[in-house]
This record gives C-alpha cells, structure tokens and sequence, in this order.
C-alpha cells in the first residue's frame, strides 16, 4: 500500500496547527522526531488544516507542508479505515471519520500518532498516542537532550 520509508511519527490536525502557531517548544519537538525518520500526516489532516487556515497562514501552511510527508487515502488505507471504524463501532466506540482515518494511517504505517486530543485514540487497540504537551515535557525527545 505505502513504499516503506521509515517514519517516526504521524502528526495529527492538533500537532499540525501547534507547531504552526509557535507553541513554545513546538518546533523543537518535531525537529527531534525528525532525527528518528521522517514525519508524516494525513491527507485528512491536510484538510483539516487548510480548511481552518487564515489567508496570513497560506505561505507558513505550504513550506510546512512541503516538508512533511503527506500519506494520501488511497483504496487500501480506505479499506482499513472502515474496518477499524466498524470494529470500534462494535466494541461500543464511535471515533470521528478523520481521526479514525488518522488512526488507520499510523496503524498501517507503524507509528505512534503525536496529537493534541489523546482521548480521541486512546480506544483504538494497537495504536500507540503519544500526547503533544506530555512530549513537549520530556525533555528526552528535544535534540542534543536525549
């Protein structure tokens, strides 16, 4: 399904937006990621981001962009997707169709997600989340630190 580039890290839609607004050590975090293998994201984050973009933020969006590796939704990740969607359903779980997509994403690439909303796929089995405030804290993760 995907050409095997080795990732460190799926950011999802909060990740995307804190770096993108300055947090205070954003930059730094995903610079250490970025030691350990690329980063990735969604398509459905893609979205996400430049739905809620200001016209002062266009420029800022696109370089991040162009430096991320932005997996697409294809008819294989589709496929995992609904299935992943329907098992939670029947496990009494309803995760959102994006984040659900995040989540099939990070699965099939084998990758943590870093996100800002740990509760939105701390009920997917298998996933590992990693929350962007509690990374930021372990000085572990920043470069030259760990």
């Amino acid at each position: 399904m995907m050409k095997r580039e080795r990732f460190s890290i799926l950011l999802d839609t909060g990740a995307v937006i804190a770096h993108l607004r300055d947090l205070a050590g954003a930059a730094e975090l995903l610079a250490g990621f970025a030691q350990e293998g690329s980063l990735a994201t969604s398509a459905v984050t893609v979205v996400e981001i430049w739905q809620g973009a200001k016209e002062r933020e266009v420029e800022r969006t696109r370089l991040f962009f162009s430096g991320v590796k932005v997996i697409p939704l294809d008819e294989g990740l589709a496929e995992a997707s609904g299935q992943l969607a329907r098992a939670m359903r029947e496990k009494g779980h309803t995760v959102g169709l994006a984040d659900t997509i995040v989540a099939a994403t990070a699965k099939c690439l084998d990758v943590p997600v870093l996100t800002t909303n740990k509760k939105h796929f701390d009920c997917v089995p298998g996933l590992r989340v990693y929350d962007f405030r509690e990374e930021l804290s372990q000085k572990s993760r920043l470069p030259g630190r760990g």
